[in-house]
Parts: C-alpha cells; structure tokens; sequence
C-alpha cells in the first residue's frame, strides 16, 4: 500500500495513537530515557522518563537535556505498559523505524525478548510521508530525502515547542499530521492549477481529471 495513502486514511479515522521517545544516542546499545504516548485528540497516555541499564552520554543529553540525576529514581523500561497501549492500534511516529528499533533494543535491555513490536501494532511512518510531500530528492539513495520534524512544523507554520521532549515531539507530530490530511483534501486555486502540469504532455494551467488535462483526458483508453 502507499504509505502516504494509508497514513492519510489513518488520521482521517481518528483512530490512532503517537508515540515519541528520547534515547542516550544512535548506537546498537543506546536505550530508551523518555517515551510518551498520545491519543489523537491530544490526550496523553504516557509520559515518563526511563532509567536506562547504561549511563546516558554527555552528547545525548546536550540533544535533548535529559541527565542520569534526572532518571536516577526514574522506572526501567516499562514493557508491560507500553505492549498495553499499543497492542493492536494504529500507531504513528515520526520515523517509526528508528522508534521501533529503540523498542526492541530498551526491551532487551531489561532482558525482556518476548514482545515482537513490529506486528503488535500498525505502524504508520509521518516522516516518510512529509517528506514525499517537502519534495526533496536524493538520486543516492533513490528516496526523498528524510526531514526533520521542526522542518515539517516550519512547512506548516507550526511552532516548535519543546523539539527533543518526547511529549512535546507527540504534540507537534499530531499538528504535522493534521496539517498533512488538510493539504490534501485543498482543492488547487486558478493560480495553483498553473503549477501543475499533465501527467501526459506536461501542460499546466488547465483543469485535470485523472493527471490529464482535458485534451490528453479525451484521447485516454
């Protein structure tokens, strides 16, 4: 399926979760310090610090300001809870891969094997379809190239409150999301239209149906 298609049909329902989590960095050992969880209304499910088994790095907490005093008294990982929460949900993360990947690896952390996260919910990747729709290429890779959730909030005219807390991360997510199924159900002004061209002969400033423009339409199988 289109990711950016499911995503969209996914907020329309108003039938999901967004969950954010802060991290003491990129390695394979890095572990989960913050999570929260949010309902699409914006009512928050969780929202707690996490003591990780390994001391956070000076360069994670220069990211997102989290110290080891701060989680000293902090909970472990809390894998019951969380399996709770997202069992069977449509769950949205702004680059869900990496998200999940910070599961698996804080769950194994505190020796806790038994969840397999990628099939106990539906995970929908807001990243990945912001940055289908900012446009930005890279011929590299052969994707577009990933954009950063304060770059979204920007696109939209969102402000960007508390970038790097995992429950103001949800937050400008839901808003990103909301903004995304919005644009799409715009219907283009006179001067938009002249922007798009046929998917056919590439003219632009004319009506389309279906990607084509009316002459290109009415020569179409």
């Amino acid at each position: 399926m289109n990711k950016r298609i499911g995503i969209l049909d996914v907020i329309e329902s108003k039938d999901f979760l967004i969950l954010d989590t802060e991290t003491t960095g990129l390695n394979d050992r890095a572990e989960i310090v913050s999570i929260a969880v949010i309902r699409s209304d914006g009512t928050t499910l969780l929202n707690s610090l996490v003591k990780p088994v390994r001391p956070i790095p000076p360069d994670a907490t220069r990211i997102h300001g989290i110290t080891n005093e701060m989680v000293a008294s902090a909970p472990p990982f809390p894998t019951e809870n969380i399996f709770g929460l997202l069992r069977g949900r449509n769950v949205i993360v702004y680059n869900a891969q990496y998200d999940k990947s910070m599961l698996y690896r804080s769950a194994a952390a505190v020796e806790r094997y038994d969840v397999d996260w990628t099939y106990l919910a539906d995970w929908f990747c807001a990243m990945e379809a912001f940055s289908e729709i900012y446009g930005e290429w890279n011929d590299y890779h052969g994707n577009y190239k990933w954009q950063k959730l304060s770059t979204a909030c920007t696109y939209y005219k969102i402000p960007v409150v508390g970038a790097h807390g995992a429950l103001a991360d949800c937050q400008m997510t839901l808003k990103v999301c909301e903004a995304m199924l919005k644009a799409s159900q715009k219907t283009p002004t006179e001067s938009e239209f002249a922007l798009i061209g046929c998917s056919e002969c590439g003219a632009t400033g004319q009506p389309l149906t279906g990607g084509l423009c009316p002459q290109c339409f009415a020569h179409a199988d």
